[in-house]
């Protein structure tokens, strides 16, 4: 694996640390490109997978041909998205609640308002006068077995988890946390109270919540932009002239690795 932190500067993980990361964090099988990328995640965002503010779990997913393949993803529980709002000095507060509300959904090409259980979450910051407020149904997460049954998280626990996705998704709002997803969005199982992964294997998983799509529009967007780019693994990197377009290239999904200093982003 490549020296993706750099030790001089004052960083998270020295070479020791990442040694002791890979041993111990990584699932046996992690490749050194996963590695790699998911160490670049927990440096961008200053999270310690030491400390359980980010976890590097794998994860099933379909391929641009449909075949299934496993990568290792970079998680983030409630605890880890707390950390970076914490440290960006403006988080005011975090309230979360749910209640049974009536919501529209369409049954058989009618809609009709149908009762589901919501949980609420609003996040404050010392910046804005207004909360970052998201609500989510639990008809729209709950996880199923390949049977269609209920898995046993959200069967036993469905206050429970339905808040950890709102919570999740409150707290990436508020502070502009792309391309960070907790386990319970994505159906991989949950943050328990020890603050460990515990993975749900009963689960189908969400395949597509997480999938970055690279589409000809895309190619093309960034060519009118002067840039190209370089496919590898499951990964694209750009190449060209990127000084002054960080906001444009950051709108199509890609992160900054500051060490190799070049744009990428995992497209599969």
């Amino acid at each position: 694996m490549s020296n993706l932190i750099n030790t001089n500067q004052n960083t998270l993980f020295s070479a020791e640390k990442i040694e002791l990361i890979k041993k111990q964090f990584f699932p046996t099988h992690a490749n050194s490109i996963e590695m790699e990328y998911c160490f670049s995640v927990a440096h961008q965002y200053n999270l310690d997978p030491i400390l359980k503010q980010i976890f590097f779990v794998p994860r099933r997913s379909k391929n641009a041909e449909g075949k299934w393949i496993e990568k290792i993803e970079p998680l983030v529980g409630r605890d880890g998205f707390l950390a970076i709002a914490h440290k960006s000095g403006e988080f005011a507060g975090i309230k979360s609640w749910s209640e049974v509300k009536s919501i529209p959904k369409l049954e058989n090409g009618s809609w009709k308002n149908v009762p589901d259980l919501i949980a609420i979450c609003e996040v404050y910051r010392k910046d804005s006068d207004k909360a970052f407020r998201v609500e989510v149904a639990y008809s729209e997460y709950v996880q199923m077995t390949s049977s269609n049954e209920i898995t046993h998280f959200w069967k036993t626990k469905p206050d429970t988890m339905l808040k950890k996705v709102a919570e999740s998704q409150a707290l990436r709002k508020a502070f502009n946390l792309s391309g960070l997803y907790s386990p319970e969005e994505l159906g991989l199982g949950i943050v328990d109270e020890n603050n460990a992964v515990i993975i749900d294997t009963e689960a189908e998983q969400n395949t597509a919540v997480i999938s970055n799509a690279f589409s000809d529009d895309e190619k093309e967007a960034l060519k009118a932009l002067g840039l190209s780019t370089e496919e590898k693994e499951g990964f694209v990197k750009l190449v060209g002239n990127t000084y002054g377009l960080s906001d444009k290239i950051k709108a199509f999904g890609y992160k900054f690795n500051p060490e190799k200093k070049i744009w990428f982003k995992k497209i599969a």
